[in-house]
C-alpha cells in the first residue's frame, strides 16, 4: 500500500504508478466513495470489461493492456517450432 501527502488545500498528488496504470490524465474526473475510513476512488473511464480485466487492469497486474500483449507474443514466438533459414 502505498502514501500520499495531504498539501494545501486539501490537494493529494496521485503517484505516477496510479496515472500510469490507470491511463489518468490532467482534466480527468474520478468518482469517489466513502468506506468506513477509506475513500475509494474510481477511474470511471476505463471500461469494465472482460478484455481488461484478463490484462489485469481490475486485479493490480503492473502490466499494462500493451505490455500484456507484447509478453503473449514473445511467449507464443518462444513456443513456436524453429524455422531453419539456410
Amino acid at each position: 500500500m502505498g502514501e500520499v501527502r495531504v498539501l494545501g488545500g486539501y490537494r493529494v498528488t496521485l503517484p505516477e504508478e496510479v496515472r500510469r496504470k490507470l491511463r489518468i490524465k490532467k482534466g480527468d474526473s474520478l468518482r469517489y466513495e466513502l468506506r468506513g475510513r477509506e475513500v475509494v476512488f474510481r477511474a470511471e473511464h476505463i471500461p469494465a470489461s472482460p478484455t481488461m480485466e484478463m490484462l489485469g487492469l481490475a486485479k493490480g497486474v503492473e502490466a499494462t493492456p500493451e505490455q500484456a500483449v507484447l509478453e503473449e507474443v514473445e511467449e507464443k514466438l518462444a513456443r513456436a517450432p524453429k524455422v531453419s533459414r539456410r
